[in-house]
């Protein structure tokens, strides 16, 4: 083979790595973008996590949600991060390789900035609480369908034990935007007299 093919050869196996696909071959046949959800759902099966991201808002009513519905096949397949808007889907990315599934406890240690909301739900379980704030991006930001977009950032907080101080992780965009230490409250116990 000459250099140039390989060359030509590596640079569209590039550019389609780092570019999102418009078309993923799943298990039960070709899912592409404009798809309903439900066939997504047929031919991909159950995704292993969704997040529900954005939402759109027209004349003060939700509208729609954006998911974000994730298939994990372990380390040595790519992550497929479908995003679906009012049902349809119109991106496949794949951010990085899979993962698997830790026994081992999870520590403050081990959340990191711009890890998933997915990743860090399966390493270290559902959160002890979760809060949900929503901002307007100002400017008129609007959405795929024409309405106000409203971004979710959600406040999950972890206990990790008594040996940690707890831990706030905010999440927007289905990442993990800051790690905060909360302190623990001391609780009163009450005496019976």
């Amino acid at each position: 083979m000459s250099k140039i093919f390989l060359l030509a050869l590596g640079a569209v196996l590039l550019m389609s790595a780092v570019s999102p696909a418009f078309a993923w071959r799943c298990d039960r046949g070709m899912v592409n973008t404009g798809d309903r959800a439900s066939v997504v759902r047929n031919k991909c099966g159950k995704p292993d996590f969704i997040y529900s991201d954005t939402g759109v808002y027209r004349r003060g009513h939700l509208t729609s949600i954006d998911e974000r519905w994730y298939y994990n096949y372990g380390p040595n397949q790519l992550l497929r991060v479908l995003r679906l808007h009012k049902g349809v889907l119109w991106e496949i990315a794949t951010p990085a390789y899979g993962f698997n599934i830790s026994a081992r406890r999870c520590t403050p240690q081990d959340i990191r900035l711009g890890m998933s909301a997915y990743e860090l739900i399966t390493r270290c379980g559902k959160p002890r609480s979760k809060r949900e704030r929503s901002t307007h991006p100002g400017s008129g930001r609007r959405g795929r369908s024409g309405g106000q977009v409203v971004i979710h950032t959600q406040l999950w907080t972890y206990d990790f034990g008594s040996a940690y101080l707890l831990q706030q992780v905010t999440i927007s965009d289905a990442q993990v935007q800051s790690l905060d230490t909360v302190m623990r409250h001391a609780r009163r116990s009450r005496q019976r007299g």
